[in-house]
């Protein structure tokens, strides 16, 4: 293969970049979107129930502060989740305007790592809160606290840790590279 028919590198990243940012900006309403979803749209969430601390049943049964105060709980790991998703957002933005191996980008990479681990840190922490809220209205002995842990919890801390890292490195790459030149 010649040089005039490889692809353009940068070109398939900034593509690439541009549908990832569109993909964020999607993924950022789904995540305000998915607790009033499981409220309000029956059977939507049956097949993945076994994530949630507490049965759908038990969600729908609830009224009052206890409703809206559960559901305000369980929206913490999405927010969490929209928060990190928007610097992933940002990032993509930089590299679809050929801004790679820059700080800021760099920055936001790191700023979603952390926030992938930290709404996996708050997911079994709601998880437990929503259980008491749902059941707070059963009498003594019917109430319950509940955690949920999983694989896929241990999987995304070190996918959020790895994403850390991996930015770690690339800040450091960018600041040596831009010392080289700087001896130039």
């Amino acid at each position: 293969m010649t040089t005039a028919t490889k692809p353009d590198t940068l070109q398939n990243v900034r593509r690439l970049s541009t549908v990832l940012y569109w993909g964020c900006a999607l993924a950022i309403i789904f995540q305000f979107l998915v607790v009033p979803i499981i409220w309000y749209v029956p059977g939507w969430i049956e097949t993945s129930s076994s994530q949630m601390t507490v049965s759908i049943a038990d969600l729908h049964a609830l009224s009052g502060w206890q409703k809206y105060a559960t559901m305000l709980v369980m929206m913490i790991p999405s927010l969490i989740m929209a928060y990190g998703l928007n610097h992933l957002r940002k990032m993509f933005r930089a590299f679809s305007r050929d801004i790679i191996f820059q700080p800021a980008p760099i920055r936001h990479l790191k700023v979603f790592g952390v926030a992938l681990l930290v709404q996996t840190l708050a997911k079994p922490l709601t998880g437990a809160v929503t259980s008491v809220l749902a059941t707070f209205h059963r009498p003594a002995g019917e109430r319950m606290l509940s955690i949920g842990l999983g694989n896929a919890e241990a999987s995304t801390l070190f996918l959020g840790a790895l994403i850390i890292v991996i930015a770690w490195v690339l800040g450091e790459a960018a600041r040596i590279d831009d010392e080289n030149r700087s001896f130039v």
